[in-house]
């Protein structure tokens, strides 16, 4: 089983594309061993100018000659000073960019710092607009590289919420950098998608004082503008403000293009141009060499595009006939370099024509600073294709495909399906798709893969049980089970009768793996026990994961050695797959099974390694890295290292935790909650308790369920609500859901549960009984670490019955269980009451002991035990206060009781964003639960009113 993304309740869309620029792919990037014939070997490292391709629309566009300066234009942006907005929108061919650039250049000059992202179509998603966006920042905030390539990993994975966790910790690193910074978005009016503009209204909404936005637009974008204007926060430059002025048009015409033109052409040509830029560019190259200026200048009609696809004409009928046709032949691409615009127009000296080009002022603008990669003026573009189509319609789909073929060959896989599609070639297309489609998977980039998918005809996969498969798989991993479902019919169905025992082997898989997640063994074993007995010949990740499944199944049939034998074995089929994430599951599965037998070495073995591997592999945020470090959380909270325990669960929840296995969601929802209760943050620990009961509920997830309930009756109960505590043990689920072990567990769950309630209640005995019930059961399965811990609840009712001797038989057997394995804490969750018991212990540690009784641990340890018990936390460490205004209105917040849902529905923020900001305020004040801070704050004075 591979490691997932965050379990979504329902279900987001797949973005359009690979959600990471190909130069500057994550460290899993998909390896290019199965590409498609025409696709470079994997050895063979791209040219020069592809790695400068990726990174092209992360720079704004350099000088370009016969452009005049907008010195009008730049006094009004200087005059606007520090503003949070500047939106310059007009049509097509007003100069925008232009002046955008212009301006940036001179903030640069000034020490700011330009972040520049010229938008796509594909930006048409959240997840692709902010890989972008990250990717644009990381090139200019080198410092942050390591945390963006982590959350460009996590966009990957398609976690809920990730758009409000990626903005809040970019802005916390723009913010960190002090100086000015400037995010510049060219063409804007690309993007319509309703949750990217939502995600740019975050930006504005939460900057920090030294951000500002840029944006040029060929239409007024639909933001807040009133609301920043009215704040005095825009600057705001349409069409009327971009048209050239009589002294503008004279500087461009006669000034810097040498025109031989008097005062009456020129305003002639101002007027019949209406200072359009892109105009009076075509006129002057039409008038460069005409004979008799004043006749073409004449010859006007209309307005704007009339007069633009009359220059336009004019200017390209002049040319000579090579330089034409290498212009309609390169026009089907968006960008070009020398290599690509060659292969299109059949010749040799591409990177000298695109030179040519650019010298003779046919609009075309590098993207580089090497002038490596170039593009037409959108204007210009669409006249060339309109003018390809109406002239040589034949010639298109194979200048498309001679495009797609270039792109696959230097593993540009999302341009080479775009134009296959293109040419209308949709094989070609699904070939390429199918090519990559489970190395994506393998490399937990499932959004890439179901993106690339959604851009062929529904129908063009039926016949590729390849392809189909690797959806299957995606959908699986994406815990999409109705998708995941669907697909594996798709794929019996596309299975000849009777063949294919392999695909057929790793369907059942895929199925096995979707059962694991609904936490559910009873056909599990079965479904994979061909893929692993057929090992040696099916491909490597089927094994790794079907061996994974067979791990979860032993360690929930309490066959915890078995699950350890079986990934030692697989070892060999991890290394082999080309990501990572199968192996950091199958190193927490084993990791769960020597600490479910209380082996905490070896646990801890497996486990800082399936953490060491996910955070080299897939960065610190992944979801790889968060789950196993829920694990290890917990394993280092049994070993008594608490405020490490909390650390790594609270960051493994920080975008959520409904993901993966049952295992890591209890981590992450009961245990932490028990942490936040043992320091006093009962606020916060119900809140995870109820979150958690949600997710058990809305997902079908009876064990989780039953977890978090008893894990609330226990809270319920120190704080003396036992009718409450009756209730929800009353509701705890019954095992007879869940066949086997799994549903063992819930059953084992309920008993402790109903009998803390009976304990409370004053029926020590049936407690007693139910006790001593499920820890017999638990030595008869081998499940030492439950076995321990009931034991010590057990201790607890005896001495509550006064059954001195009984309770100390108990916590004896407990402490031989918990003390030499290094587990401590399962100890100390007994509660006060275990400390007279465990007194007396100490008191008689040296005294000899009855005949076959086995020893204590010794004197010295159980007396540190009991010092742990006993101490009170001693007042915190000076604070440093560094709290921003958002921080504030939080700590106010808090201060009069708010719980983290009223929090984020007051801010119009999400649950975990409120999380985020809350670990940043308990880190400011060195506290550790809201309690705490809010105490520190009125001491500090930071509360108005103390």
């Amino acid at each position: 089983m591979a490691i997932t993304q965050r379990r979504t309740i329902t279900h987001p869309r797949a973005v359009p594309r690979e959600a990471v620029p190909p130069a500057e792919a994550p460290r899993d990037q998909a390896p290019r061993d199965q590409a498609p014939r025409d696709q470079a070997p994997r050895d063979q490292a791209p040219r020069e100018p592809v790695a400068r391709e990726a990174v092209a629309r992360f720079q704004a566009p350099t000088h370009v000659r016969n452009v005049i300066e907008r010195c009008r234009l730049l006094g009004l942006l200087c005059e606007g000073g520090a503003r949070q907005l500047v939106v310059v929108h007009a049509p097509a061919g007003y100069g925008k960019t232009t002046l955008a650039v212009q301006w940036l250049h001179r903030l640069e000059k000034d020490g700011a710092v330009v972040a520049w992202l010229g938008l796509h179509r594909d930006d048409n998603d959240p997840h692709w607009f902010l890989s972008h966006l990250l990717t644009a920042v990381r090139r200019v905030l080198p410092a942050a590289a390591d945390v963006i390539d982590d959350l460009v990993g996590l966009i990957e994975q398609n976690a809920e919420d990730v758009a409000g966790y990626t903005l809040s910790v970019l802005l916390d690193r723009i913010a960190d950098h002090g100086g000015r910074f400037v995010l510049a978005f060219d063409d804007w009016h690309l993007v319509e998608d309703a949750e990217v503009h939502r995600a740019l209204v975050r930006l504005l909404d939460f900057a920090p004082p030294n951000l500002c936005l840029v944006l040029t637009s060929r239409r007024r974008p639909a933001l807040p503008l009133s609301r920043l204007r009215v704040r005095g926060q825009l600057v705001e430059i349409d069409s009327e403000a971009l048209r050239f002025d009589l002294a503008e048009t004279t500087e461009f015409l006669v000034d810097l293009n040498g025109l031989p033109l008097d005062g009456d052409d020129v305003a002639r040509l101002s007027a019949g141009t209406d200072g359009w830029v892109a105009a009076l560019q075509l006129a002057s190259l039409s008038l460069r060499d005409c004979a008799d200026p004043a006749a073409l200048i004449r010859g006007f009609s209309g307005r704007h595009h009339s007069v633009g696809e009359y220059l336009a004409e004019n200017v390209l009928d002049a040319l000579p006939a090579g330089i034409l046709d290498f212009l309609l032949a390169t026009s089907v691409c968006d960008r070009l370099c020398g290599d690509l615009a060659g292969t299109l127009a059949g010749r040799a000296d591409g990177q000298a024509m695109l030179e040519e080009l650019e010298t003779r002022d046919l609009f075309l603008r590098p993207l580089d600073a090497e002038r490596e990669w170039f593009r037409y003026h959108h204007l210009f573009a669409d006249h060339l294709r309109r003018r390809l189509e109406r002239d040589r319609p034949r010639a298109v789909p194979g200048l498309h495909a001679r495009a797609s073929a270039w792109f696959a060959e230097h593993g540009l896989v999302s341009e080479a399906v775009d134009h296959a599609l293109a040419a209308g070639d949709v094989r070609r297309a699904t070939d390429l798709v199918e090519a990559h489609a489970m190395p994506l998977v393998e490399h937990s980039r499932m959004v890439s893969l179901l993106g690339l998918l959604g851009r062929l005809p529904t129908a063009a996969a039926d016949d590729r049980p390849a392809l189909l498969m690797a959806v299957a798989w995606a959908n699986c991993l994406l815990q999409r089970t109705r998708e995941a479902g669907a697909a594996l019919d798709r794929v019996r169905a596309a299975l000849p009768s009777g063949g294919d025992e392999e695909r057929r082997s790793e369907a059942d898989v895929v199925q096995a793996c979707i059962d694991v997640y609904d936490d559910r063994t009873d056909r599990a074993e079965d479904l994979v026990r061909r893929s692993l007995d057929r090992a040696p010949v099916y491909r490597p990740w089927v094994v790794a994961v079907a061996a994974n499944i067979q791990s979860f199944c032993d360690i929930h049939a309490m066959r915890y050695g078995s699950a350890q034998d079986r990934q030692r074995w697989a070892r060999p089929f991890h290394d082999r797959v080309g990501g990572p994430f199968a192996a950091v599951y199958g190193r927490c599965f084993a990791g769960i099974a020597a600490f479910a037998e209380l082996d905490v070495r070896r646990a801890d073995e497996y486990l800082r390694d399936a953490v060491d591997l996910a955070r080299e592999s897939a960065g610190r945020r992944s979801h790889a890295a968060q789950l196993a470090a829920a694990l290890l959380g917990e394993l280092l909270d049994a070993r008594g290292e608490q405020e490490e325990a909390e650390r790594l669960l609270e960051e493994s929840g920080e975008l959520g935790a409904e993901s993966g296995v049952v295992d890591f969601m209890t981590a992450s929802y009961a245990l932490l909650a028990r942490i936040k209760a043992r320091r006093g943050a009962t606020t916060e620990a119900a809140e995870l308790l109820a979150e958690g009961s949600r997710v058990a509920d809305q997902l079908d997830l009876p064990r989780l369920g039953s977890a978090v309930g008893v894990e609330r009756i226990d809270q319920l109960l120190a704080a003396g609500r036992v009718r409450e505590a009756r209730r929800v043990a009353q509701e705890l689920p019954e095992g007879t859901d869940r066949p086997g072990g799994i549903g063992v567990v819930i059953d084992q769950l309920r008993s402790r549960g109903l009998a803390a309630v009976l304990s409370a209640e004053g029926d020590h005995g049936a407690a007693a009984a139910l006790l001593e019930e499920v820890i017999d059961d638990a030595h008869r399965r081998g499940q030492r670490r439950t076995g321990a811990a009931v034991t010590v609840a057990l201790a607890v009712v005896e001495e509550r019955a006064t059954r001195r001797m009984a309770a100390e038989r108990s916590l004896a057997a407990a402490l031989r269980a918990a003390l030499p394995a290094g587990a401590p804490q399962l100890v100390r969750d007994g509660g006060p009451e275990v400390v007279p018991v465990l007194g007396r212990l100490v008191a008689r540690a040296g005294a000899a002991r009855p005949g076959g009784e086995e020893p204590l641990p010794s004197a010295a340890q159980l007396t540190a035990l009991l010092g742990t018990m006993t101490d009170d936390r001693g007042p915190g460490a000076a604070v440093s206060f560094d709290i921003s205004g958002r921080e504030l209105e939080i700590l106010r917040m808090l201060d009069v009781g708010g719980t983290n849902q009223e929090i984020a529905r007051a801010l119009t923020v999400t649950v975990n964003t409120v999380k985020w900001y809350l670990k940043n305020i308990y880190s400011k004040l060195d506290a550790s639960n809201r309690t705490e801070a809010v105490s520190v704050a009125r001491r500090g004075g930071l509360l108005t009113g103390v």
